[in-house]
């Protein structure tokens, strides 16, 4: 469950991150802040394996899930068939819990034509957790969520996310206090 990301360069049009080494603790919440264009995004990305490096070693020991931004759903499948996919047997049950906790059990028959950017936000959280995994990248997961929902959300979540190594994109401190630690790219 362990997350190595040391003295890492990346760069695209320009150099996005410039030796930079991180430390997550395992079985920790890191929250990942600071402004637009920063690279925390691309943080998840070099540890989920879908960018390389151009210097610097990055390594995921574990099983990893990302939530991307945007909710990536599949569209002809139902929220709740969109969860069952990543499931070994395709759970119903398991599946129906993942949705329940993130607020979404009112989705399971909906496609994602027939939902806000919220609901369908929240169907990809739902997926993410029946996956599983014990590295969990969460890139802005609560950003179309209402401020209530939110809270019950981040509520729902928290026992969910207990023993695994989180890393936290985000832009807000409400979202922020639900990390163990804070890791502010300049």
């Amino acid at each position: 469950m362990s997350i190595i990301f040391e003295h890492v360069t990346k760069r695209f049009d320009r150099t996005v991150l410039d030796d930079c080494t991180l430390h997550f603790a395992d079985g920790k919440i890191t929250a990942l802040l600071g402004e637009s264009g920063r690279g925390k995004t691309t943080v998840l990305r070099l540890i989920a394996g879908l960018e390389t490096p151009e210097g610097g070693i990055v390594r995921a020991d574990g099983r990893v899930a990302m939530l991307f931004q945007e909710p990536r759903l599949f569209p002809a499948l139902t929220a709740l068939e969109n969860v069952r996919l990543v499931q070994p047997q395709h759970n119903r049950a398991a599946a129906l819990d993942a949705l329940r906790i993130c607020r979404a059990e009112a989705l399971a028959d909906k496609r994602p034509h027939e939902m806000s950017g919220g609901e369908r936000q929240r169907t990809a959280l739902a997926r993410l957790l029946a996956f599983g995994g014990d590295i969990l990248l969460l890139d802005e997961p609560f950003s179309a969520l209402d401020a209530a929902t939110k809270a019950q959300v981040i509520s729902n979540l928290r026992p969910h996310l207990a023993g695994r190594t989180v890393v936290l994109v985000t832009h807000s401190a409400e979202e922020a206090a639900l990390a163990d630690t804070q890791i502010e790219l300049a």
